[in-house]
């Protein structure tokens, strides 16, 4: 029997961050039941290739595209996963691509959708998955829809209408955009309740049925056993000290480290208390200027999605910056709550849909993004042994059930 296409439109398929993973986790696991397909935007020519069982399309970024979408360049040494770009370049180049709309992928959409039109002809697809962001793939869903007749899925992490980073005139022309083009799908899935009753709630048009919660997830390797080293000493440590991990993207005014880059260096500062923060990741010189010759603070550059467990392996305590605004739930609070590794969790606000998740787990310290109070909450860490949820209570968070949910969603629409 000739298993169902279906063609996943991403930004990245195969570079690092939480979408990626994300459909990178889900398609494998759907390979085994559909005919998957990738189509992703890539700064270099590259042929279709088979990873995994997943046919890999790319499309390679236009000149303009380029210049809006620049690919970033890190260094690798001291300041590993520090970007070239100074801060007001940094600023500049943000400024710019704040003004494309509905995102600074606009210049990509003509080929776009030319290329998932072949693709989709080519390779008999009957399902079309556009992940958002960006935004600009929503202008392919009425073109499919009457060249090819696929069924269309928009996939979305954060609303685009009601934004944390729009502005009010953005977030008037977010809502006329997302109403007019939200009516050439067939489901919309999201990554939260939050979100879902946000776009139920905003365009009356969508039913219930056609708005589905499929939430980030964890892989298997992330479910180590339990830590019976005890109470976190640095005295108890050979090096005296204390090693604290951050593994994850950082972001101007929505998810700032500076409070905690402080709490360490003053921490170091105290006789008998020594601490080590390590972050992993590319982060642009605005988080690090001032701080690339601290001792006490470390960027590592950017780690692969396969390694990721065995950084978090080495951590004494596993930082956790929750966003300061916005209806998103962060994909790495799951991956961080379920590690076996005491957790700080540093928060802008007293509500928010990660805190929302991990209210009940008594291995998680949640601090207030203020130096003094994440000071007196890692020495509240050290001193206590942290009781974690069970291997099996977590098992429901893994990318294998992740992707049954999107199996089902699937197989529902490809037989309407």
């Amino acid at each position: 029997m000739q298993k169902t296409g279906v063609l996943f439109v991403v930004r990245s398929f195969s570079r690092t961050g939480a979408l990626p993973v994300r459909f990178r986790q889900i398609a494998g696991c759907l390979a085994t039941h559909f005919d998957v397909h990738i189509l992703e935007l890539t700064y270099r020519k590259e042929e279709a290739r088979t990873v995994n069982g997943v046919r890999i399309h790319s499309l390679e970024y236009s000149q303009a595209g380029r210049i809006f979408n620049p690919e970033r360049s890190w260094s690798v040494i001291r300041t590993a996963g520090v970007s070239h770009s100074g801060k007001p370049l940094a600023v500049l180049k943000r400024h710019i691509r704040s003004l494309l709309f509905p995102d600074s992928v606009i210049t990509e959409v003509r080929r776009l959708r030319k290329e998932v039109s072949r693709i989709s002809l080519e390779e008999g697809i009957r399902v079309v998955v556009l992940s958002a962001f960006p935004f600009s793939v929503l202008l392919c869903a009425r073109s499919l829809k009457k060249k090819i007749a696929a069924r269309i899925i928009l996939d979305v992490g954060d609303p685009f209408y009601r934004n944390s980073t729009n502005g009010r005139v953005r977030d008037w022309l977010a809502r006329r955009f997302e109403k007019k083009h939200l009516k050439y799908i067939d489901r919309l899935v999201v990554s939260s309740e939050a979100i879902r009753n946000h776009y139920l709630g905003s365009y009356p048009f969508l039913t219930p049925a056609a708005v589905h919660t499929v939430a980030m997830g964890i892989t298997g390797s992330l479910l180590q056993k339990s830590n019976t080293a005890g109470e976190i000493s640095p005295q108890n440590k050979p090096s005296g000290q204390l090693r604290l991990v951050y593994a994850g993207q950082l972001y101007r005014k929505m998810r700032e480290p500076f409070e905690l880059y402080r709490a360490v260096i003053q921490m170091n500062q105290v006789e008998g208390q020594k601490a080590v923060l390590e972050l992993y990741g590319s982060f642009s010189r605005e988080f690090s200027a001032g701080y690339e010759n601290a001792d006490a603070i470390r960027f590592m550059g950017p780690v692969e999605h396969d390694t990721i467990d065995m950084v978090y392996g080495n951590a004494d305590v596993v930082v956790f910056i929750d966003n300061a605004y916005g209806l998103q739930t962060p994909g790495k609070i799951f991956e961080v709550a379920f590690l076996k590794r005491p957790v700080l969790f540093i928060a802008d606000r007293v509500q928010s849909p990660a805190l929302d998740f991990i209210r009940d787990m008594k291995h998680i310290t949640v601090v207030r993004n203020r130096a003094d109070l994440i000071g007196e909450a890692i020495r509240t860490i050290t001193g206590r042994k942290p009781e974690y949820p069970s291997s099996e209570s977590v098992r429901e968070f893994l990318w294998e059930n992740r992707a049954e949910e999107y199996r089902q969603i699937i197989n529902c629409l490809a037989s309407e």
